[in-house]
């Protein structure tokens, strides 16, 4: 077995063990981790210039922008996005709320035409959703989720998936809706916000999928986008 297999193998289950990890717990975009192979120190971290820290992440303009593949490829066949800004979310919610991909979402979309319980979520602001989203989708912002700090659009919320509230954080979830929700890829927050809002008032978790590619993984796989 070569020095450099074990390498790689050594480097692969570590990248393993930490992606299950919060990324809260770990300084990806300044510190990284740092592993140690054959007394070589390797510090695995998300790595960008400088200038990547002034792009302003709330525009969805900035973050769709940016060259990454050889200049001379054909403009058509190069997808165009910034890699430095959110922070990692771990590939699982929890071990109730399934973690899916572009096939399963497509497959969800399918089905949802002859069924109308199932509701595909874009989680982003609208000025994200008006400029591109996966077709069928609804834009409710993660933002609505919060009964606290938006408790009209939060009711608006519950009749969109089939809940209603009985009494102060009593909730009837016979009618609840199968729902997939994403927002813009494995670095934003806002799909989890979503549903970790969702978790709280008690909506059945069997019922809740979570596409944690979101629209960079759906772009960079060149499938269909709509816009408003």
């Amino acid at each position: 077995m070569s020095i450099n297999f074990l390498k790689s193998l050594l480097l692969s289950a570590t990248l393993i063990s930490f992606s299950y990890a919060n990324s809260n717990d770990l300084d990806l975009k300044n510190d990284g981790l740092s592993i140690s192979i054959d007394e070589e120190t390797i510090v695995i971290k998300r790595v960008f210039d400088n200038e990547c820290k002034k792009i302003n992440g709330a525009d969805p303009k900035n973050i769709w922008t940016g060259n990454y593949a050889n200049p001379r490829l054909p403009e058509a066949c190069v997808k165009k996005f910034v890699t430095t800004v959110g922070a990692i979310t771990p590939m699982k919610i929890n071990d109730k709320i399934e973690t899916i991909g572009e096939i399963e979402v497509i497959n969800f979309i399918d089905d949802s035409q002859e069924n109308k319980n199932m509701l595909l979520i874009d989680a982003r602001l609208p000025d994200w959703f008006l400029q591109m989203t996966i077709p069928t989708a609804e834009n409710i912002p993660f933002t609505y989720f919060d009964k606290d700090k938006y408790p009209d659009d939060f009711y608006d919320v519950l009749d969109s998936i089939g809940a209603e509230e009985l009494s102060k954080n009593k909730y009837d979830f016979k009618n609840a809706k199968e729902l997939v929700l994403f927002c813009n890829g494995p670095w934003c927050p806002q799909s989890t916000f979503a549903i970790k809002n969702l978790i709280k008032i008690g909506y059945p978790q069997e019922k809740i999928k979570w596409y944690r590619g979101g629209m960079y993984s759906w772009k960079m796989l060149n499938l269909t986008t709509v816009s408003e």
